[in-house]
């Protein structure tokens, strides 16, 4: 027979090993289903809210809201925790508050961020943590070669497809020689290097390439200069607040209507044709996306939008929209919020979008999207970006151009 003591210890324990078991069911099933997986996901959002890049965090902000309250606050049918983040344009920054989000938090997707430093910076973290992240805008073009990483996905576009859009319309259409003007940072030469490329292929000469400073707010040097050289045109790439200073500089330094001004999408973005007005009037841009687009689905966004906000969206305001959707499908049909399912969907994904149809090319993890060569004109006393040509299908290569 077995002794009392001995009895009661043996007891003792088979009862606490079944109330530990329980107590552990309970707490999985605060959080998931019968199937393991979480009713509630968090999404942790990291945008560049203070500084040059705040309209456009605004934006991307405001258009991921938008299709969460159009869906019940809900994606892949799961309840949405989200908590947005300051990078502050910050690699630094950034690191601290992903790991805050990541460690702390406990996210299950990340979106994000603006800066392509900032996502450079976040690119080894996310892929040690294999963790998924949504790229709502930085378009550095690494991040679709020597830094492509299976858990990221662009949802904006790259550096290359907005430098390039354009090129051979202005080549045959404007002018042959051409000033390039960026800020000295690595979006500004991708940019200006991808124009470069499609420029000159059609015909054209880029007789030089300025670099301003990133935050610029005085650009009379820059402009005598291209004064001085007398291009054909100028190609400008300019973010946020200070594509809003260049054109209003560029028009009462007098150069509007003597020497045609030409970009990428900013150009013909409603972030810098709202504030500078009749100053933007004649640009031409390959824009990616714009509230006259016609399309169903642009039309019901740009109602939705204007409804919550008071105001038309943007390419930013899509760019945030946009992630939130993929996001929602990708979870719908991968049934799952693991990130190795969702990869295996992510790749290849298609949905459309107010800016028209979008593939994410598994070659890249980069959207295969249209672009519309666009000229700022005056409507109803309000600047609008006429679309005089479609670009189909405008797709990223899949390695680095050799130049």
């Amino acid at each position: 027979m077995v002794g009392k003591g001995k009895f009661w210890s043996v007891l003792f324990i088979t009862i606490m090993l079944i109330l530990s078991g329980c107590s552990g069911s309970a707490v999985s099933n605060s959080k998931s289903n019968s199937s393991g997986e979480k009713d509630t996901i968090k999404i942790g959002v990291i945008l560049s809210s203070t500084g040059t890049f705040a309209p456009l965090a605004e934006s991307i902000k405001n258009g991921f809201n938008l299709y969460l309250e159009e869906n019940d606050n809900k994606l892949g049918g799961k309840k949405v925790e989200i908590k947005f983040e300051d990078d502050e344009a910050n690699p630094q920054v950034a690191l601290r508050k992903y790991r805050q989000l990541v460690k702390n938090e406990k996210v299950d997707i990340l979106v994000g961020p603006i800066s392509s430093a900032v996502a450079y910076a976040l690119r080894d973290e996310v892929e040690k943590d294999k963790i998924i992240l949504i790229d709502a805008n930085a378009a550095g073009n690494d991040l679709s070669w020597s830094k492509k990483s299976d858990y990221i996905y662009r949802l904006s576009f790259s550096n290359w497809q907005n430098g390039s859009s354009a090129g051979e319309y202005l080549a045959k259409n404007v002018g042959k020689t051409a000033v390039a003007i960026a800020p000295d940072y690595p979006a500004g030469k991708e940019v200006v290097s991808a124009f470069k490329e499609a420029f000159e292929a059609a015909g054209g000469k880029v007789v030089k390439e300025i670099y301003p400073k990133l935050g610029t707010n005085d650009f009379a040097t820059y402009l005598t200069d291209v004064a001085q050289v007398k291009p054909e045109l100028v190609f400008t790439f300019m973010a946020g607040s200070d594509g809003i200073r260049f054109v209003q500089q560029y028009n009462d330094f007098g150069l509007k209507g003597k020497i045609p001004l030409s970009g990428p999408m900013e150009f013909g973005d409603q972030l810098i044709l709202e504030p500078t007005g009749e100053a933007a009037e004649g640009i031409i841009s390959g824009i990616l996306y714009s509230p006259w687009l016609e399309n169903e689905e642009n039309k019901k966004f740009v109602e939705a939008y204007q409804e919550k906000y008071g105001k038309l969206p943007n390419t930013f305001s899509v760019g945030g929209y946009d992630s939130a959707k993929v996001i929602d499908i990708a979870i719908k049909e991968a049934g799952s919020t693991n990130a190795e399912d969702l990869i295996k969907v992510l790749k290849g994904i298609s949905f459309d979008s107010p800016r028209g149809p979008i593939t994410i090319d598994p070659k890249t993890n980069n959207p295969i999207q249209n672009f519309y060569i666009a000229k700022n004109t005056k409507k109803d006393n309000q600047i609008v970006p006429e679309v005089l040509e479609t670009v189909e299908k405008v797709t990223m290569p899949e390695k680095a151009p050799a130049n």
